[in-house]
């Protein structure tokens, strides 16, 4: 089958035949998995997209999500230093941002200049070329998660309180960041969606987020959606004080955590976007009994349609270290369970 279509089916509203399933993020799970080491990337970004086919190709996930575990690398491109790290995502090795000034001036970036950019969009046209039939959804940083990575905590905890502006600017700086990234694999017909997790929203005020925040991932989707890109948003936390103003993004799917009833999210968003998640991709996924992952998938689907507007996903990105076999029996489980007050 073609499962590229078969998502855009869903993201169209249309009903499916099957229940779509997909691994959100798994990055740094799929390098773990092949031995792969991402600060080789810009050595032999071929070499990178084949072991990636190699292993995507045995497991049964309608979306890849090339970029998870490397959002932080566009921060190269307007001076960031990257370090890396075997236990986590490559990060900067020194805040770059202290003023309004410091964002707003970085008016113009080329990805060109992130050598790790450039080796990722190598990865992904590999991608491209040996996953024909899947759904390929490039990830980035939203637009305030962009805002931690660049700022020192304690001056951005300070500054959502005391300076708008400053928010203002340095979300508007994590759009750049992200769509000069988007720009080129869009230019190349290399990619069929974008997501952004933005988690990060859920420490800061519900008013800031919707009256700040909330319009730079609109902005960042309003530019995907005018080249032709479907648009993922996910959020993880305590996302409860604001899951009603999510659609107001302009998502196409919104991929919610397990900290919420996936029944009331369903019923909240079926009439507006696709919802994707929450399967506990800790208790389940990572070290539930594999013998009884599809009863932990089938009660986390009562009450929702699977075939309308839904993505079978785990709640969150998966662990590094989840067992393959878990994660298998997990996208089989679509095919498996049979949900319950539908």
């Amino acid at each position: 089958m073609d499962r590229r279509r078969a998502i855009i089916g869903v993201l169209e509203g249309k009903r499916s035949s099957r229940l779509p399933r997909a691994l959100f993020g798994a990055g740094r799970w799929a390098y773990r998995q092949t031995g792969l080491r991402i600060g080789d990337l810009t050595e032999d970004p071929g070499h990178f997209a084949d072991a990636l086919t190699g292993l995507f190709s045995r497991l049964d996930t309608d979306i890849i999500f090339p970029g998870s575990g490397l959002n932080s690398f566009a921060a190269e491109a307007i001076g960031g230093e990257l370090v890396f790290s075997e236990e986590k995502a490559p990060m900067l090795s020194f805040p770059l941002i202290q003023s309004s000034e410091d964002a707003a001036g970085l008016a113009s970036i080329d990805i060109s200049d992130s050598p790790h950019g450039l080796g990722l969009i190598g990865m992904i046209r590999g991608l491209r070329k040996g996953l024909p039939d899947r759904f390929l959804c490039c990830t980035s940083w939203g637009p305030f998660t962009w805002a931690m990575i660049l700022c020192d905590w304690n001056l951005l905890k300070d500054k959502t309180v005391t300076d708008r502006a400053f928010i203002h600017e340095v979300c508007e700086l994590g759009v750049r960041l992200s769509f000069s990234l988007f720009r080129p694999l869009i230019d190349e017909g290399l990619i069929d969606g974008i997501v952004i997790p933005d988690g990060a929203v859920t420490l800061i005020p519900n008013d800031l987020y919707r009256e700040v925040v909330l319009p730079a991932e609109k902005r960042l989707f309003d530019l995907a959606r005018a080249r032709g890109l479907w648009c993922f948003l996910h959020q993880c936390g305590d996302i409860r004080p604001q899951i009603s103003l999510y659609p107001g993004t302009g998502a196409d799917c919104i991929s919610v955590d397990s900290r919420v009833s996936l029944r009331e999210v369903y019923e909240l968003y079926r009439q507006r976007v696709v919802t994707a998640g929450n399967v506990d991709v800790i208790n389940t996924i990572l070290g539930g009994d594999p013998s009884l992952l599809c009863k932990a998938v089938s009660e986390s689907l009562a009450g929702v349609d699977p075939f309308e507007r839904f993505i079978l996903m785990p709640s969150c990105d998966l662990p590094p270290e989840t067992p393959f076999e878990n994660v298998r029996t997990f996208l089989s489980c679509a095919d498996r369970v049979v949900p319950t007050g539908v």
